[in-house]
């Protein structure tokens, strides 16, 4: 009796099929590891540049802090300047007005004054923009208090 054999039981090849199958398999989760690294990098990066920028619009209340001043009675604006390679800051500088400060003491050892009225706290409102790489952009903003002025 002669050997009758199916077209379909022919396996010659199959191996061939599997292998570029699984290289198939391979290639995407190849491609999604490569994806999910460079959002990785880019989230890296614009938390780099966001930081940046926070220290840059800091560097802007500082500059704001020096200049205040018992004769400081109107608002200031800073120009920008760059800070470090890629950031710049600018700041603003308003002037509130004055506040008082009744029975204000200079402390221990020196003396105390008790006259309301006769003291004064000029008030501020400071604001600080730092800027950086993709338009990372940070504001912070603060008032502060300079006194006593007579």
């Amino acid at each position: 009796m002669g050997e009758r054999r199916s077209h379909w039981s022919d396996e010659r090849g199959s191996v061939l099929v599997l292998a570029i199958f699984i290289m198939a398999l391979l290639l995407a989760a190849g491609m999604i590891m490569l994806r999910m690294s460079a959002s990785e990098t880019d989230i890296a990066y614009n938390t780099v540049w966001a930081e940046g920028s926070f220290y840059a619009a800091e560097a802007g209340i500082a500059i704001g802090f020096d200049q205040l001043g018992p004769t400081l009675t109107s608002d200031v604006a800073v120009a920008a300047a760059p800070v470090g390679n890629d950031y710049t800051r600018t700041t603003n500088l308003q002037f509130l007005g004055p506040t008082q400060g009744p029975n204000y003491s200079l402390g221990s050892g020196l003396p105390t004054y008790s006259n309301p009225g006769s003291f004064y706290f000029n008030q501020y409102r400071i604001a600080g923009t730092g800027t950086g790489p993709r338009n990372a952009q940070r504001q912070l903003e603060i008032q502060a208090t300079f006194g006593p002025v007579q």
